[in-house]
C-alpha cells in the first residue's frame, strides 16, 4: 500500500529523518517505535503533507503507486480525505471547546463523504453504541468529556469514514492504563472489521508488542531494526532495540 524509499526530511541544515526506505503492507498493523525526537511523527506529517512550510522533503512516497511527493497541495487533500484517517495524540487538540460534539463529528465523517444530516445521525448513533458511548456525546461540549471518551470519538470516527489507513500518532500517551487497554481493543477490533491499514506510531513498546503484525524501529531520524513481533521483542538484534526492549519489559 505504502512504499516509501529514500525518505528525507531537512529544515535548514537539521535532517529529522535521513534516508528512510520501508514499505506499509495492505491489511496490516505496522507499529513505528522508539523513543521521543526518533522522527516518528516527522514520519507521519510527510505522509500526510503536512509538515511545516520551511521543511525540505525528500524520496518517494508511493500510495497505490502514486508518487506523493508529486501531488499538489489540492491532490494530496483530497486522498486524505478519501483515503486515509489520522488520531493524533492528545484528542482534546483535534476538537474546538466552543462546539458541540455533533458539529463536530460531522464535519469530521459526514461533511467528508458527502453524507446529509439524517444520515450522519443514524449512522453515528450506531457506531457510538458499538464504542460504549451515550447519544448524549452528540450535544456535550469536548470539555465535558474524558480523554478516554474523546479517542473513541475518533475512533468513531474512523470506523463512520471506513479509511484504507488508519494513521494513530501516540494514540495512548495521554491515557490511563485502563483506557489504554480499552483503546487498543477497540483499536484491533476497527482493524479486523474493515481490513483497515494501521501505521501506528508510539514509544510505548506494550502498545506495539499487543497489536502490531510488523515494527520498525527509529532511533535520530533513522530505521535501525525491522521485523515481526517475535523477532523485535524475542530477538532483538541493534544495541538500541535491546535497550528498549530492556527498559520495557
Amino acid at each position: 500500500m505504502f512504499n516509501i524509499e529514500n525518505l528525507t526530511v531537512r529544515i535548514n541544515d537539521k535532517y529529522l529523518i535521513k534516508g528512510m526506505t520501508f514499505t506499509v503492507p495492505k491489511g496490516q498493523i505496522t507499529a513505528i517505535i522508539g523513543e521521543s525526537g526518533s522522527g516518528k511523527s516527522t514520519t507521519i506529517s510527510a505522509l500526510l503533507g503536512i509538515l511545516p512550510a520551511q521543511a525540505t522533503l525528500e524520496g518517494t512516497i508511493f500510495f497505490n503507486g502514486r508518487d506523493l511527493i508529486d501531488l499538489s497541495r489540492d491532490e494530496r487533500l483530497a486522498l486524505r480525505k478519501k483515503h486515509f484517517f489520522t488520531i493524533f495524540q492528545d484528542a482534546t487538540n483535534s476538537f474546538s471547546p466552543t462546539l458541540k460534539m455533533k458539529q463536530q463529528l460531522y464535519s469530521l465523517t459526514a461533511l467528508r463523504l458527502g453524507h446529509k444530516n439524517e444520515a450522519f445521525l443514524a449512522k453515528i448513533k450506531v457506531i457510538l453504541k458499538d464504542l460504549n458511548l451515550s447519544e448524549d456525546v452528540l450535544e456535550s461540549y469536548p470539555f465535558e468529556l474524558s480523554g478516554g471518551m474523546l479517542q473513541r470519538c475518533m475512533l468513531a470516527c474512523a470506523l463512520y469514514n471506513e479509511p484504507d489507513v488508519l494513521m494513530a500518532d501516540e494514540p495512548t500517551s495521554a491515557l490511563d492504563m485502563l483506557h489504554q487497554q480499552e483503546f487498543i481493543k477497540r483499536l484491533k477490533k476497527l482493524h479486523t472489521q474493515l481490513g483497515t491499514t494501521v501505521l501506528l506510531i508510539t514509544h510505548d513498546l506494550g502498545v506495539a508488542a499487543s497489536i502490531a503484525d510488523f515494527i520498525l524501529v527509529m532511533k535520530n531520524g533513522e530505521i535501525v531494526e525491522r521485523g515481526q513481533v517475535a523477532e523485535i521483542f524475542e530477538q532483538p538484534k541493534h544495541l538500541y532495540t535491546k535497550r528498549l526492549v530492556a527498559n520495557h519489559f
